[in-house]
């Protein structure tokens, strides 16, 4: 059954691709058949195994033309073929679809593990698991756009690689179905946590650790319940502009690294 018909996803994903979720144009199953190529360890196959083959069926069928902004005038993230199902063997993962996404944030492809878990090598990075499962990516993705628009402050992580910060956070529940490798979520309705890799170049692993409240009072309190904040953080992606007070697009709000936008935004 296609994500979009599926009455069984949880109630925070339903809402979020009620509102955002399209459905374009996806792969047949014959189309899957006909264009089915695989390079292997030894180089192309000339013949693709037939569980290659009903893998990348299963998930055209559930995923295939998925696609959804996180939030408005951003970039599509997109689910699918797009017309080929292509098969890769890596030493370090096993087979991939590599391209079966698109990450519009990035807008660089994503890989699908058969596994379930997702990888991208953005430019001259390595290869990085990125999700765990595709509906804990839909979860993350369904839990920033619910408190995006909330007042938050960033804040910056830099680490050996591999290794996440030292982050814990007082009396909020961590969100299992949104937390992954590259991404952490405290909630408690009122507040939010997030912890996400924004990069990983060669030698240390950058992340951001974004702290939402329902309104402004109520951030610094959140703040304090985090365990230990970094420094501010240059860049708030989600109200793309600069944080600190000698970045020409820098406007106070209470304090320097906050920003605070209105409900309608």
């Amino acid at each position: 059954m296609h994500i979009l018909d599926d009455p069984t996803i949880s109630a925070r994903v339903a809402r979020f691709l009620a509102a955002r979720g399209e459905r374009w144009e996806s792969t047949s199953v014959e189309q899957i058949r006909l264009s089915a190529t695989a390079r292997g360890p030894d180089g192309p196959l000339t013949s693709v195994p037939d569980d290659l083959i009903e893998a990348a069926i299963a998930f055209e069928e559930r995923y295939g033309g998925l696609a959804y902004r996180p939030r408005p005038g951003e970039n599509y993230m997109e689910y699918g073929l797009d017309g080929e199902a292509y098969f890769c063997w890596t030493p370090e993962c096993g087979w991939s679809m590599p391209a079966a996404l698109i990450d519009g944030s990035w807008t660089w492809p994503v890989s699908l593990l058969f596994d379930g878990r997702t990888t991208m090598e953005p430019g001259e990075w390595s290869d990085r698991v990125i999700d765990r499962t595709l509906a804990q990516r839909l979860e993350k993705h369904a839990l920033l756009a619910e408190v995006a628009a909330w007042p938050h402050a960033t804040f910056t992580y830099v680490t050996e690689p591999q290794q996440l910060p030292d982050i814990d956070v007082c009396d909020m529940r961590l969100i299992e179905e949104a937390t992954g490798p590259t991404d952490r979520w405290w909630h408690d309705g009122e507040t939010a946590v997030h912890l996400a890799l924004v990069g990983w170049p060669k030698s240390e692993d950058h992340w951001v650790l974004r702290c939402f409240a329902r309104t402004g009072e109520q951030l610094p309190d959140v703040l304090h319940r985090v365990n230990r904040l970094g420094p501010i953080d240059e860049w708030c992606s989600i109200c793309c502009r600069f944080l600190k007070p000698f970045r020409p697009s820098y406007t106070p709000q209470g304090k320097p690294g906050y920003c605070l936008p209105s409900p309608s935004d």
